[in-house]
């Protein structure tokens, strides 16, 4: 999509929003006109926790984006307990026709027969997913979390070939045996961003199978899907106007560095978001696929902005460390910790179970440690981890 179709599509959705009393604490009392990108990166940026709090602090708990257009109300957890996220007719169209593109892109057909374990209750990703098999012309049986007894009899039963989930349930699928399986969706946990998740899956699976990473929010489905190219997961760019930012900054990054997603609905009408801080870090990149589409988010969700420290003037992120133990196969799977100091800013210690390296396995790993994060840890210190999940320390 060109620059100028995206410059008109922002500016409808601004003059959209500028009868929303949200955004007009924010973007001022009159409909803001934008006459490029540049000056689109100048408005602010909203929060998750003002998005979640503010639009429904006088009129909970409904909130102020609730009107008489819209016809579905699914409900997402916050801090303060569940809130609303909203669609208008037109919305629920969009999100099945975009889902359903988005399923063909990935090798779904109309005779696929689909089961999907997304849960179908309150929360809004079962029901869209659903509706956009059903939009493709695809079946759909919808099984919803947890039995996996009975989901592998339904595959076995219905000869299902497209699964739709969670990547440690279907993993514990296919440990049982499900056969025949051509198309695998996985979302709603970490997967590609795990080094040797998503081929170990497919070994389980079966090489021929094609495995989609899907990624989105209870506030925005879709937002980014794989295609049956695997490339990475592509940014629906006729639906949403993605940025990647400096998350210390908030100022906007360039295609191929690593910062927060932030997202703009193009065309939602209810509850539409505008520069919407997602607090997931992940890196895009512009290049053709096979398949059309060409915005992709490169090598999964990297984590959330909480997990990152900057050390020696270097943004430092658990899961690139993980990747990086990961990579090497004297450190794979080993727990770690990260220790830095109040003291000594410029200090970085890595602290890891297990054996202590030997001096030319040390020497190869802080080699690769460099190559990778431009740094080096200030030492490599060995010993139990108690808190696994626990990554950075402070050791004054």
């Amino acid at each position: 999509m060109g620059e100028q179709t995206t410059l008109e599509k922002l500016n409808r959705q601004l003059q959209r929003v500028s009868g929303e009393p949200f955004y007009q604490q924010r973007l001022g009392q009159t409909a803001v006109q934008i006459n490029s990108i540049a000056d689109f990166e100048q408005l602010p940026l909203v929060e998750q926790g003002a998005f979640a709090v503010d639009a429904y602090a006088e009129t909970t708990p409904r909130g102020s984006f609730y009107n008489e257009e819209i016809v579905r109300i699914n409900l997402t957890p916050s801090a303060q307990g569940l809130r609303p996220v909203y669609l208008t007719r037109n919305d629920v169209q969009n999100v099945a026709k975009i889902n359903a593109e988005t399923l063909r892109d990935a090798g779904v057909t109309e005779q696929d027969i689909a089961i999907t374990t997304l849960s179908y209750s309150l929360f809004p990703a079962g029901m869209m997913i659903h509706e956009g098999f059903e939009a493709l012309g695809a079946k759909m049986i919808p099984v919803g979390p947890g039995d996996s007894e009975r989901t592998r009899a339904l595959i076995e039963q219905w000869g299902v070939t497209v699964l739709y989930g969670n990547p440690s349930f279907a993993l514990k699928l296919a440990e049982e045996g499900i056969e025949n399986i051509r198309v695998l969706f996985a979302g709603g946990e970490p997967f590609s961003a795990i080094d040797g998740y998503k081929d170990g899956l497919r070994q389980k699976m079966g090489s021929d199978t094609v495995l989609i990473e899907s990624y989105g929010l209870a506030e925005c489905t879709p937002f980014a899907r794989e295609c049956r190219f695997e490339t990475g997961m592509h940014i629906v760019e006729e639906w949403l106007y993605v940025e990647v930012i400096d998350p210390i900054t908030g100022d906007v990054l360039p295609h191929g560095q690593v910062g927060e997603l932030v997202v703009t609905h193009l065309e939602k009408e209810a509850m539409p978001l505008i520069r919407y801080r997602t607090g997931d870090l992940a890196m895009l990149e512009r290049s053709p696929c096979g398949c059309g589409r060409s915005l992709t988010i490169k090598g999964g969700i990297r984590g959330r902005v909480g997990s990152m420290k900057k050390v020696k003037g270097v943004k430092v992120y658990p899961e690139q460390i993980r990747a990086l133990l990961d990579d090497y196969p004297p450190t794979a799977k080993r727990a770690f910790e990260l220790h830095i100091s109040a003291s000594q800013k410029s200090y970085l210690g890595l602290r890891l179970d297990g054996s202590v390296l030997t001096e030319e396995q040390q020497t190869t790993f802080v080699q690769q440690f460099k190559k990778a994060l431009v740094i080096v840890p200030s030492e490599i210190l060995y010993g139990d981890i108690t808190d696994p999940k626990t990554h950075w320390k402070e050791i004054d």
